[in-house]
């Protein structure tokens, strides 16, 4: 900030000694903050965000879900993120099951099988991977699901508990500070910590007189300014369902900072008042504050300095100068001590919209076609009644990659109604919700405890063997093989007669195959495999908060259980068999996601007859393909890179990416049942592949006869197998327990053409409309997350 200096030269000059070494230390500082920072925030960090099909289940339904990884640095998914654990916990934060799931290229699916024996109530899957292991803060997605079983006790439903009222203040910049004005921001919840639709808050001093009224948004977030006295006492209360709530304002402290922040009123910049009382200005004593704005490691470092006849500074910024998303404000003092801190968001650009509408209706299903204003998303699209109470407030895409990673504790807002639309109402609701928060990285962390990599990245699973043979294993090597998991490795022996094969992609109950072999020769062994990465502690498992709350009473008692959708028992009914003959040429997978720009074919008698291996049909379809000792290499036709290498294709077996084209060599292909491929499609990856190729692999195998090997290995723990979506049997959708909770279809693998088009069908269930949730990213990490009902004819 600015320095007044006395004219006089023999003043001037000791003062510009001062000056000089004051700009010294005060630089020093300013880079010693910005190493704190780029040392703590050094590490990759994922998140996550899970998008459930709906909120409320039945214990005979399965909870499907399809998730996001998402690479904080970049604003990109997170691509090379494999290995993702899942863990179901009740409401107790009992484990009732755990998962590993396979990340494919910044996403992944899955689903848990609910029981019958499980009670009504609150559940929470909390999804993590073990490099999260290594920071001290949570940086795991927690999502919350409602179960019923309607054969044992109601459920919790949406109805607040007011048994409890809880009001919180929390002043901006973290502390109440005496004889100055303070921004303070109001919350009000229930029992549960749930928000409330209070109207407004009053705060009455010692003579019970009303000296301020607080309004209140929708839920329960209000704001005023106000500047305490010492040893006066005033109380803040709120009236819910006819009944007064009260709590006493905390004491203000003698001395502090306090800030005010407003990014809302001038259109695009943010301005932000710091203030400091007398005691705080004596203390001072000269030296300067710090105000610091950063996101993770990105930072803008200023001085400021207060004299005696000024205590308050305001300093506006303009957006772009800002990064966008969350933007933390520190104040520090000359020992690198934080006195204020708080959280805003910067707005920039406004959320992807899209369009959907109904295109024709045939006997089996609707067609709907869809359009999003930016191309090649991935999406996933879960579709319900459109009166559906299966839905409950839950977090979007937007505040579980952008917002939450950075809060305290997860909260559950709906962002997209502030992100899709830039406004000055929506602005402010969104700092109305950040001045009731408080940030997750605490600065003494910073300043003190940067994280180091003791946990590993997992990519694959790693498979360790001990060969149990007394004689000489010179030059012998190890084969690993597997026709359903695709894997065929030969692996080198080490003097402890130990092998290692790592990233490896083995669903759950796969069987290895293992030879020992030399040249020709086979010899039989005695092994002892092991897998590693297959089940991962998190050291920050979800405790759920458990309140103490007296059951509802009045009108928002629960009398009766909604409704409930008149399922078929399937245990109880026998279908009689249908012969099916005949070959089918229809492509199943044509609509998997990622398969809607190649180009797919029906494997059949004469494909087999000519290309013995699938290496020769990908040689055919326009790739170079050489193959030396069991070593595969597959390149394009054309040279694409800078250094003028040849490119490689990215090619998946059953939706898994292929780590080593190895496997392919000697498989056959009357293996294969479906073959998709596009020579020049450009894939987003580090090492400029061009080209993909799908293979999906028939489910029946006995047509072959084939060898046993000296030793088996059945995997367990292995990575969840990706199964297709499967709706709860219905005995009728024509029924108001269906509109409560039924679920028309749920599509985790849709993808958008480079205009952002994509095509759906929806099952005919009687519905006069559809509700649809939908929610993705691009491939360069722009974000949607959108409601969309369809009116049928």
């Amino acid at each position: 900030m600015k320095n007044i200096i006395p004219s006089k030269l023999i003043v001037l000059l000791f003062l510009l000694i001062g000056i000089s070494n004051n700009a010294q230390n005060t630089d020093t500082k300013k880079i010693a903050i910005a190493e704190k920072l780029n040392d703590y925030f050094f590490l990759e960090r994922e998140n996550i965000h899970v998008h459930f099909n709906k909120d409320i289940y039945l214990t005979d339904e399965s909870v499907w879900f399809k998730g996001y990884t998402y690479h904080r640095k970049s604003n990109n998914p997170f691509f090379s993120c494999v290995n993702i654990f899942a863990t179901l916990m009740d409401d107790e934060g009992k484990v009732l099951e755990n998962q590993l799931l396979y990340g494919n290229m910044g996403s992944f699916s899955g689903r848990f099988e609910l029981k019958d024996y499980m009670k009504s109530g609150r559940y929470y899957v909390q999804f993590y991977t073990n490099w999260m292991n290594n920071f001290t803060e949570d940086e795991s997605f927690i999502g919350e699901i409602t179960i019923v079983n309607k054969n044992i006790a109601p459920s919790l439903f949406n109805k607040p508990n007011y048994s409890k009222v809880n009001i919180d203040l929390h002043p901006e910049g973290g502390t109440l500070v005496n004889e100055i004005t303070n921004t303070i921001g109001i919350s009000v919840t229930d029992c549960n910590r749930k928000p409330i639709a209070a109207k407004e808050a009053k705060i009455i001093n010692a003579n019970n007189e009303v000296i301020k009224t607080i309004n209140l948004n929708e839920q329960g977030y209000g704001r005023f300014n106000f500047t305490p006295i010492r040893g006066q006492q005033y109380t803040i209360t709120t009236t819910v369902v006819d009944e007064v709530h009260e709590i006493a304002m905390p004491l203000a402290q003698l001395k502090g900072v306090a800030i005010s922040t407003n990014g809302y009123t001038v259109p695009n910049k943010t301005i932000i008042t710091i203030r400091v009382n007398e005691l705080m200005q004596e203390a001072l004593s000269g030296k300067p504050l710090y105000l610091v704005i950063h996101k993770d490691e990105k930072a803008t470092i200023s001085d400021i300095k207060f004299t005696a006849d000024k205590l308050s500074e305001v300093v506006a910024f303009a957006n772009d100068d800002l990064f966008e998303g969350i933007n933390t404000i520190r104040i520090l003092d000359n020992e690198l001590n934080e006195v204020a801190q708080r959280i805003i968001y910067i707005s920039k650009k406004p959320g992807i919209g899209m369009e959907v509408t109904e295109t024709k209706e045939t006997v089996e299903h609707i067609e709907v076609k869809g359009k999003v204003n930016y191309g090649n998303m991935n999406l996933s699209i879960s579709m319900l009644p459109s009166n559906t109470i299966a839905i409950k407030p839950h977090n979007d895409i937007y505040t579980s990659l952008l917002i939450n990673p950075y809060l305290d504790n997860q909260k559950t807002l709906e962002a997209k109604t502030y992100l899709n639309t830039i406004s000055r109402k929506n602005q402010y609701e969104m700092d109305l919700f950040l001045l009731n928060q408080h940030s997750k990285y605490k600065w003494r962390n910073i300043r003190d405890n940067p994280p180091s990599s003791k946990y590993t990245f997992d990519i694959g699973l790693s498979l360790k063997g001990i060969i149990n043979d007394k004689g000489s294993l010179n030059r012998y090597k190890v084969n690993i093989s597997s026709l359903e998991g695709r894997i065929n490795e030969t692996v080198e022996i080490n003097h402890k007669n130990e092998f290692f094969l790592d990233n490896l992609i083995l669903a759950d109950s796969v069987r290895l195959d293992f030879h020992l072999i030399k040249g020709d020769k086979k010899k039989t062994i005695k092994l002892y495999p092991h897998l590693s990465n297959t089940n991962r502690i998190y050291n920050k498992q979800y405790k759920p908060i458990i309140a103490e709350c007296a059951a509802p009473e009045g009108e928002n008692a629960i009398t009766e259980l909604p409704e409930l959708p008149d399922n078929v028992n399937t245990d109880a009914i026998m279908l009689e068999e249908v012969e099916i003959t005949g070959t089918s040429t229809e492509l199943k997978y044509e609509r998997a996601f990622g398969n809607s720009q190649l180009r797919g074919y029906k494997i059949s008698d004469t494909d087999n007859r000519n290309f013995m291996f699938i290496t020769d049909l990908i040689r055919y379809h326009g790739f170079d393909v050489e193959i030396n000792n069991g070593k595969v290499g597959i390149f394009g036709r054309t040279v694409n890179t800078f250094q003028g290498q040849r490119t490689q294709p990215m090619i998946y077996i059953d939706n898994m990416i292929v780590m080593s084209f190895d496997i392919l060599w000697q498989m056959q292909t009357e293996d294969v049942d479906e073959f998709y491929i596009n020579q020049h499609a450009v894939f987003p990856s580090v090492d400029n592949r061009m080209g993909i190729i799908r293979i999906y692999m028939k489910k029946d195998f006995s047509y072959r006869s084939k060898k046993k090997s000296p030793t088996s290995y059945v995997v367990k723990d292995g990575f969840k197998r990706i199964i297709p979506f499967e709706n709860t049997m219905y005995l009728s959708t024509a029924t108001k327990g269906f509109e409560n909770f039924g679920t028309i279809d749920w599509k985790p693998l849709v993808t958008t053409n480079e205009k952002g088009e994509f095509e759906l069908e929806l099952p005919i269930t009687g519905q006069d409309s559809v509700k649809l949730l939908i929610e993705g990213f691009s491939p360069d990490g722009k974000l949607i997350s959108e409601v969309k009902t369809i009116y049928l004819n």
